[in-house]
């Protein structure tokens, strides 16, 4: 969405690796050590009115989506129901799922999450382990607290989102509009998708996630679509964040 309009949200994953199914590989692999077992694509359905796999995190749903899309120049694009999946820690890990997921490749990878328009969070990762956070989440994540993401602690002093691990050129940074002093989030989205998503641009839109939670296949050539369970009717297995939605 422009920011003048409120209602945009976008949680998107690229990663500079070329190829999917290998991206796909080992996002099986960091979801088993968590317990989650693959599984086929569930039967079609509607998502419900508050729905778990759009509004609640990783630990909150007995079922997560993965779409593994092929990008431009050497990248791919993740979207995730719960939405913000890759940018949540697995219980008892001191870093973010994506970081983990970059670190197994060795290759770099950012997230960006907008929050209804009008504030953003943008996570970098080197694949060597080191990350950066920039941005605030104001109506996201946590609105008391907008320098929390997640169990991530965000900097006063990068407010702005923009690239300063990552050495894109020429250096992408959201500037604020001199007049409304406001970001647009959404343009800064698009050009990261024109630049690094190519044909495939437009399924780094939200609608993807929504596909995901109503189970649709994914009309991409190359692409992956990941279902994971908790092992829910296995009573000798406890849940690792406690209680989940169905």
């Amino acid at each position: 969405m422009e920011c003048e309009r409120m209602g945009y949200w976008e949680n998107t994953t690229y990663l500079q690796h070329p190829d999917t199914s290998a991206v796909a590989d080992a996002i099986t692999a960091l979801f088993a050590e968590e317990g989650m077992r693959r599984i086929a694509r569930p039967p079609r359905r509607e998502p419900n009115t508050q729905e778990p796999m759009q509004y609640a995190g990783a630990l909150q749903n007995n079922l997560w989506g993965v779409a593994v899309i092929p990008g431009n120049r050497e990248w791919t694009i993740i979207k995730t129901a719960p939405f913000e999946l890759l940018g949540e820690r697995a219980p008892g890990c001191s870093r973010m799922r994506i970081v983990e997921l970059a670190g197994r490749l060795r290759v770099p990878g950012f997230q960006l999450n907008v929050h209804d328009g009008s504030d953003a969070v943008m996570v970098e990762t080197d694949g060597r382990g080191r990350c950066l956070l920039s941005g605030f989440t104001g109506s996201g994540v946590d609105p008391d607290d907008p320098l929390l993401f997640h169990e991530e602690r965000l900097s006063g002093d990068r407010i702005i989102v923009g690239f300063e691990l990552l050495p894109f050129e020429p250096r992408m940074i959201a500037s604020p509009d001199p007049v409304t002093e406001l970001i647009d989030y959404h343009a800064l989205a698009g050009s990261l998708a024109a630049a690094l998503a190519g044909t495939n641009s437009s399924w780094r839109d939200n609608m993807t996630c929504l596909d995901l939670i109503e189970h649709k296949p994914l009309p991409i050539s190359g692409a992956h679509d990941l279902y994971f369970e908790w092992p829910a009717r296995d009573r000798s297995f406890e849940w690792p964040g406690g209680d989940r939605s169905d």
